[in-house]
């Protein structure tokens, strides 16, 4: 019996912790926060490997840096 009264504490222990996480201010630490879109950069396909990079890494043919040394 005293087994069973330990894992019902463990467990309504566990429910307290993860009610105070959710409650806390900056939401915890598995949920993430909304980020600002301009923050991301674009993002293209290399038109040889089909790698996706940065726009502005590209070259005028739409390839990648190492698809460009490539003959």
């Amino acid at each position: 019996m005293n087994l069973f009264r330990l894992l019902i504490l463990g467990l309504l222990a566990w429910f307290v912790y993860r009610m105070l996480r959710s409650w806390s201010s900056d939401g915890g630490a598995g949920r993430p926060r909304p980020r600002n879109p301009q923050d991301y950069e674009m993002m293209a396909r290399c038109l040889r490997c089909g790698v996706f990079v940065p726009r502005d890494v590209l070259s005028e043919r739409g390839r990648c840096r190492s698809c460009e040394k490539t003959p």
